[in-house]
């Protein structure tokens, strides 16, 4: 075998993949992940807070950080570079990345997680849309900024109160009649004096030439008014993040991977792990649960193969 032939190809440097390569390697598996941002988009969490034993919270970067460190300490290869191709010969996983470096194993392990969605709308892209206030919020502070958050779920309901202590003003635009966050976050929102809540609203399309100057709506009486702002920051859901995936694999019509009891999808010694996978609970923790169970279950299969 190549020196780049390892037990398990791990795709993702999420929760998922790095506890499933923290456990590889200490189940005695040789793992190489693919990813170049450790505790992948972790960093848009100001604060987890409902992590168990991380009392009174950590930011998603450091503990992103600190579960790479865990990982590579433990002994697994971090290739810092993005997949650029996965294929399966023989029953064999090849994996090509950026970097043009090939790696090969008998297992691969999907943990590419999920990605924002964006508006459906013109010019979604255009400058002042931002998807992470962690990131973008600080760009804000002290302009006397005026910012809308669209979405009524708990990752709108953060960006608000990060964004609520940056700018004057935070609209929450939200299409239902009731917020959908859980009750923690409604209380939070209901608590901060700048967060104006407008239900039954729907956001409509952006106004701006080279950067966003209002937000287009519609009421729920049809009414169509425009908010002067200077930034949105969409918050209306997630998708899976594995367009580059080109497998015959089964998935749900919104494109997660179905998985088995052992995490296996249809592809046999393909695995996914995280919320790559169709689930009923998408958190941090559920994650690292997925990653801790993906490593023993890769780990069963790998004995079984072997004989």
């Amino acid at each position: 075998m190549t020196e780049n032939h390892y037990d398990i190809l791990i795709v993702g440097t999420g929760p998922a993949g790095a506890t499933a390569a923290f456990y590889g390697q200490r189940l005695g598996l040789k793992t190489v992940v693919f990813g170049d941002t450790p505790g992948g988009i972790t960093y848009m969490i100001e604060s987890l807070v409902d992590f168990p034993s991380i009392v009174g919270g950590i930011s998603g970067t450091e503990f992103g950080v600190k579960l790479f460190q865990q990982a590579q300490m433990e002994g697994a290869m971090f290739t810092m570079s993005l997949l650029d191709t996965l294929k399966e010969t023989d029953d064999q996983f090849f994996a090509t990345d950026t970097n043009g470096l090939t790696y090969t194993a008998p297992c691969a392990v999907i943990a590419t997680g999920r990605a924002p969605k964006r508006l459906q709308v013109a010019r979604s892209d255009m400058k002042g849309v931002n998807l992470c206030s962690v990131c973008d919020g600080p760009l804000f502070r002290d302009k006397d900024a005026t910012i809308a958050v669209v979405g009524s779920n708990n990752a709108a309901g953060q960006h608000a109160l990060t964004l609520s202590r940056v700018a004057t003003k935070v609209y929450i635009i939200c299409r239902s009649q009731t917020l959908l966050m859980d009750a923690a976050h409604r209380q939070l929102v209901a608590d901060q004096e700048n967060i104006d809540v407008l239900t039954g609203t729907e956001a409509t399309g952006y106004v701006g030439l080279d950067c966003v100057e209002s937000l287009a709506v519609t009421t729920s009486d049809g009414e169509t008014k425009h908010f002067a702002v200077d930034a949105v920051f969409p918050a209306i859901g997630w998708e899976p993040n594995i367009k580059w995936l080109d497998f015959p694999v089964k998935r749900t019509p919104e494109g997660y991977l179905i998985t088995d009891e052992t995490l296996m999808t249809s592809k046999t010694g393909l695995f996914a792990a995280g919320d790559i996978r169709e689930k009923k609970l998408y958190q941090v923790l559920t994650a690292c649960a997925d990653g801790a169970r993906v490593a023993k279950y890769v780990s069963e299969f790998l004995e079984k193969t072997n004989g």
